[in-house]
């Protein structure tokens, strides 16, 4: 993709408002406000609809408490039939859909969607539907098989006593099979709408990093993470079925606008680096985080450094290797100590800490020293997504390389900086047959 298509692309985003028709010029806007509003009020509805299925164990659905709730779900519903004529909403496991469009969930929300799904499982509902306005004695009805009174079988319109006119309710294991289906063999439609999805998210994601940067650099630390983190869980999510063109979308680059585009990169990789690895959903989140701000100590540095063909003095070389110190500091000044931020200064420190002590032996070839550290796998992972990426972008003072070099230059002249074995995975990842890095017979890696 050409470089200044992409960087026009994301010049015109808003922080809060974010214009998609800008950000995917292909994109319909009408279909992109309907899927704005549906993924808010689908959002709307589970998130009400867990407080009172949680509650309603408790309480009565009859009861007074539930009079604003109630009413605040019903509208919501009637919102969607309002809007498409109807409403199905479909869920299983930590899949909830609406009306065919997978609910995008914030990491912290989906306990909350597990509890629900797990409370229709146990009633062998796996979701409803209805073409009409639901009313407020419906949701009660509905609600009623929640209850702690209730321990009966449920049916397609409800309960005896307590049937739902308008609402039809579907059988969990039909419901989850479909889903299954729906994640494994996505129509062509929604493979192209989740491709632009992602191309939108990449934007959203490198207009921060470029907002972010603007504002650190001026001394301002006042820069919402909770956003940053609905960003990398929208690369989480897309990750899943999207890996190929994912991995295709750190290809963009801007020559002039190198640390925005190389954060993100980094976090691209490091997001689908950690599937592979096979982590679960919330270290990927924290993965792909930490891999985000990795960089940000070298802002400061000056231009002309960052740019420079050629070798560097012994200060201007101090000024490059303190920016992983420096990048620990900033993130730790822009939010309190606590689990998580440790966990991006240690990734953030441990990205350029050497994997290995390199010795050059006499006939050229480097044997490796492990040193008497354990390095975590985020800073691993990092340092390898990190590399990649720089060694293939176009910088003022060399030509970007091509993946099979970069990866050539990794595994060969700067091996020391990485896990052999983890340099492997990330070579099956590329889809970039392993070079050999380590052979058995004759291998000098030892712990020193």
């Amino acid at each position: 993709m050409a470089e200044g298509k992409t960087k026009a692309g994301t010049k015109d985003l808003d922080d809060s408002t974010l214009d998609d028709e800008k950000t995917s010029g292909d994109l319909d806007p009408g279909k992109v406000r309907r899927e704005q509003k549906l993924q808010h009020l689908g959002k709307q509805i589970v998130s009400t609809l867990y407080m009172l299925v949680r509650n309603v164990k408790i309480h009565a659905p009859d009861n007074a408490i539930f009079l604003k709730p109630i009413e605040t779900l019903r509208e919501a519903m009637n919102s969607v039939v309002a809007q498409d004529k109807h409403i199905n909403l479909q869920a299983a496991g930590t899949m909830i859909y609406l009306n065919n469009a997978q609910l995008r969930f914030d990491f912290g929300a989906l306990e909350s969607v597990q509890y629900l799904t797990a409370e229709f499982e146990r009633r062998d509902i796996g979701g409803f539907s209805t073409n009409r306005p639901v009313t407020t004695q419906e949701i009660r009805d509905f609600l009623y098989v929640f209850s702690g009174e209730y321990k009966g079988q449920v049916g397609e319109d409800g309960v005896d006593g307590r049937q739902l006119p308008s609402l039809k309710l579907a059988r969990y294991k039909m419901v989850k099979e479909l889903l299954d289906k729906l994640q494994a063999e996505p129509d062509l439609n929604e493979q192209i709408d989740r491709k632009k999805y992602l191309m939108t998210v990449y934007c959203r994601a490198v207009f921060f990093m470029r907002k972010y940067y603007e504002k650190i650099g001026n001394g301002d630390y006042s820069i919402p993470f909770a956003k940053a983190g609905r960003l990398v869980q929208d690369l989480v999510d897309l990750s899943h079925d999207q890996r190929s063109h994912f991995l295709g979308v750190t290809t963009t680059r801007a020559e002039d606008e190198y640390l925005p585009y190389h954060a993100v990169n980094t976090a691209l990789l490091s997001v689908v680096f950690g599937a592979e690895l096979g982590l679960d959903k919330r270290q990927i989140h924290d993965l792909g985080m930490a891999a985000l701000f990795s960089q940000i100590g070298l802002i400061g540095v000056p231009d002309e450094i960052m740019h420079r063909a050629g070798g560097l003095s012994d200060e201007e070389r101090k000024l490059i290797d303190l920016y992983p110190l420096r990048s620990a500091k900033k993130i730790l000044f822009t939010r309190g100590l606590d689990k998580t931020t440790m966990n991006r200064i240690v990734a953030a420190y441990e990205s350029k800490v050497d994997y290995a002590i390199p010795r050059k032996m006499p006939d050229g070839e480097i044997e490796l020293v492990m040193p008497k550290m354990g390095l975590g796998v985020y800073g691993k992972v990092i340092a390898i997504a990190e590399t990649y990426d720089a060694l293939t972008s176009k910088r003022p003072y060399r030509e970007a390389y091509g993946p099979e070099i970069a990866l050539a230059l990794m595994s060969s002249q700067i091996k020391y900086k990485f896990d052999p074995v983890l340099l492997r995975v990330f070579m099956k990842v590329m889809a970039i047959t392993p070079i050999k890095i380590l052979d058995k017979a004759n291998s000098r890696l030892r712990v020193g």
